[in-house]
């Protein structure tokens, strides 16, 4: 018995020692895994700035060791009725099914990941991908694909516009849609940049916010199709943290998709195409608006558009919405000539419309939008959207 409590008491120490080790290298081989949710509220939703771009409003964090993986997306389905003379057409859709990721390799690497499920276009599923190096709030460098800073309209999400559609002037002329010379792209590119938020404000918000970039020209998820570059910038100054003041720019040559209308640009000629815009956006509640003048050219043809948009709180979680959209795709064309034309080169569109916020960010719209063509039967269009976003 007596070598039997020695030899116990000589393996103590040896036990002590074992048991202060064994957490430590369990601790060097752990990897801690966490699950969050982000709850936003509904006047957050609202006070997003245009410059956040897709922004999750509720997001999934899945925290593993030092890295985030934030993961978040919207649903768009719709239902629509247009009138086009006698004719009347009407369809459910799927407008867009997004999915999101944002991760953090460190705290100031971080890589981004955009999908449109939706698309039928297998080339166009994949919308954004990039990496972002920050160095500081006022300086972050962006390369990959994602969207080209012009226009406010073209840079704020989906979930937070008014208007079920992009108006049709921010489609032609941001390279989102409706210019058969550029293509349709969704306002994206391939390129690097550079951004940025300055100046910050007692209230938290910053007083600058500007875009710097260098982009192929050819839209997105294509190698460039010229020797040329396009350079886009765009700088908005926020006096308030409730009203932007904006402008951008896009300078560059295209590669024509297919002969121009008017006759001046042949199908895979490189012409010049240059675009400018100014802008404002306001938030008193329970107002909202927001209006942009655009400009541009397409070779020696020039083109404009315009937009206002206004909403208005009724009362809690259902707005009214009232848009005007203006796109004239040739400024010099007389009226004899305008009339002349095989298809409508000019159009006027007006918008009114209904939200109700169900959840956050998921909303049921609708909204009936008049089309006055300067050639060609108007079109009149009836949408109702249902939204869910998480």
């Amino acid at each position: 018995m007596n070598k039997l409590i020695v030899s116990l008491l000589a393996l103590m120490p040896v036990i002590a020692v074992a048991e202060e080790v064994a957490p430590v290298e369990t601790e060097k081989k752990s990897l801690s895994v966490s699950v969050s949710t982000l709850n936003t509220s509904d006047s957050a939703v609202m006070a997003t700035k245009p410059q956040d771009g897709e922004k999750p409003v509720q997001p999934l964090n899945i925290h593993i060791g030092p890295s985030k993986l934030t993961l978040f997306g919207y649903a768009q389905t719709q239902f629509d009725m247009t009138k086009t003379g006698p004719e009347t057409k009407n369809s459910f859709s799927m407008t867009r099914v997004i999915l999101m990721a944002n991760a953090e390799l460190m705290r100031k690497l971080s890589f981004f990941l955009m999908i449109d499920a939706a698309s039928t276009q297998a080339a166009k599923h994949l919308h954004e991908y990039y990496a972002q190096y920050a160095f500081m709030p006022e300086l972050k460098v962006r390369v990959g694909q994602f969207k080209t800073p012009y226009t406010l309209e073209n840079i704020i999400s989906p979930t937070l516009l008014g208007t079920v559609n992009l108006n049709e002037g921010t489609r032609y002329m941001a390279g989102v849609a409706g210019d058969p010379l550029y293509g349709n792209y969704v306002g994206r590119d391939l390129g690097v940049m550079v951004t940025g938020d300055a100046i910050k404000a007692r209230d938290g918000h910053y007083y600058l916010n500007y875009s710097l970039g260098v982009f192929n020209g050819a839209g997105m998820n294509l190698r460039d199709n010229n020797k040329h570059k396009d350079v886009a910038a765009m700088l908005n100054v926020l006096p308030t943290k409730d009203i932007t003041l904006s402008g951008s720019f896009i300078i560059g040559k295209g590669n024509a998709q297919t002969d121009d209308m008017f006759g001046t640009i042949a199908q895979g000629a490189d012409y010049t195409r240059n675009r400018w815009s100014v802008g404002a956006e306001a938030k008193w509640k329970p107002l909202r608006l927001r209006t942009e003048y655009m400009g541009g050219k397409n070779g020696d043809i020039g083109n404009r558009a315009f937009y206002a948009e206004l909403w208005c709180r009724l009362f809690r979680n259902f707005d009214i919405v009232l848009d005007y959209d203006y796109l004239d795709k040739n400024t010099a064309l007389s009226k004899e000539a305008r009339d002349a034309m095989p298809a409508w080169t000019r159009t006027n569109n007006y918008l009114v419309g209904l939200q109700y916020w169900v959840y956050k960010a998921c909303r049921i719209s609708t909204q009936y939008i008049f089309s006055d063509r300067n050639t060609g039967p108007d079109t009149k269009m009836w949408l109702t959207q249902f939204q869910i976003a998480f």
